[in-house]
């Protein structure tokens, strides 16, 4: 017997592609459910994924915020452009899963790649990296492909089905197959950046798609008086958030980041300024030779590069000691 027959590998054709050469490759599913794989797999093999289409997520922002009416540009108008500068393209944006027909009838021989992956898988990673409740992330989930099976039920368009649980083990097979889907004249070095780029747990993408990624400073210069004194904002909002104060291994405080200050003042660090923070470390026993580290609450990295130590110090310098040895 041919076990390997057998094997589920997470990846079927259900309805073969046209023998156009011209196509446009939807990729659909939910959000943090494995379209990111699929998109940038295309894109490692040459086909163009948009004019604005970046890593890790690969969603082109161009024609994704015209089709969510956030543009300037009309969704019809950008996709006329991208059919006149490529013979095929394609998109990825989970929320095309809700207007699967508006978007076939417009699109040019469109070519449809459903990603699947269980609901909890889904919801925990949305837990996980957007702090969203598990109960609703499941059902969510659910509703979504119920939208995509209806859709796929009645469409007549080419369409593959793909597990992206299954094709990070079998990645050749996945490859080779969408490369026929896609109708792309993939390289050796070509398959071989797809097949590197496939991995089940992407730091990349885990890094920069968390709503609790964080950015910010810690003045260790000043820190030698005992005052912690910085800025922290999150990377994907403006709301004010909370910074933590561990010592030796331990939450001890906790303030949050909104005071403002004038050099924060700006586009490269926040719109209003308001990120700042400021915690007297005296007042809470800490002394110099402590193990300090600073970060934004439900952030994985602290804001300081490394654990913050005065070892040389046997007690905090006065603000009078601090400026005089910095004059030296």
């Amino acid at each position: 017997m041919n076990s390997e027959m057998l094997i589920n590998k997470g990846v079927e054709v259900f309805i073969p592609a046209s023998t156009m050469k011209c196509r446009t490759i939807v990729v659909v599913g939910v959000a943090r459910g494995g379209t990111s794989i699929v998109s940038g797999a295309l894109h490692a093999l040459g086909l163009p994924m948009g004019e604005k289409c970046y890593p890790p997520v690969f969603e082109d922002l161009r024609l994704s915020l015209a089709f969510e009416g956030r543009s300037d540009e009309h969704f019809s108008e950008v996709i006329a452009k991208y059919n006149e500068a490529n013979p095929s393209w394609g998109w990825k944006r989970p929320s095309t899963l809700k207007r699967l027909d508006f978007i076939s009838a417009r699109l040019r021989n469109p070519h449809f790649i459903f990603v699947f992956r269980d609901i909890f898988s889904v919801a925990n990673r949305n837990s996980i990296s957007m702090k969203s409740d598990i109960n609703d992330g499941l059902q969510d989930a659910l509703n979504s492909y119920r939208l995509m099976i209806d859709f796929l039920q009645k469409t007549e368009s080419p369409v593959m089905l793909v597990s992206s649980d299954k094709i990070v083990r079998h990645k050749n097979e996945f490859v080779e197959k969408l490369i026929d889907f896609a109708g792309v004249e993939a390289s050796g070095l070509q398959r071989k950046k797809a097949l590197n780029f496939i991995s089940p747990d992407p730091q990349e993408y885990l890094d920069k798609t968390r709503i609790t990624k964080s950015r910010g400073d810690v003045n260790v210069d000043l820190l030698k008086t005992g005052l912690l004194r910085g800025w922290a904002r999150g990377v994907h909002h403006v709301n004010p958030v909370v910074v933590d104060v561990e010592v030796n291994g331990k939450k001890i405080a906790s303030t949050e980041a909104s005071i403002y200050r004038e050099d924060l003042d700006q586009p490269s660090v926040h719109p209003t300024g308001e990120c700042g923070y400021e915690i007297d470390l005296k007042t809470l026993g800490v002394t110099p030779t402590d193990i300090i580290n600073v970060r934004v609450q439900d952030d994985v990295n602290p804001l300081n590069s490394k654990p913050i130590q005065y070892q040389d110090l046997e007690r905090w310098l006065t603000i009078k000691e601090w400026y005089n040895q910095k004059q030296t």
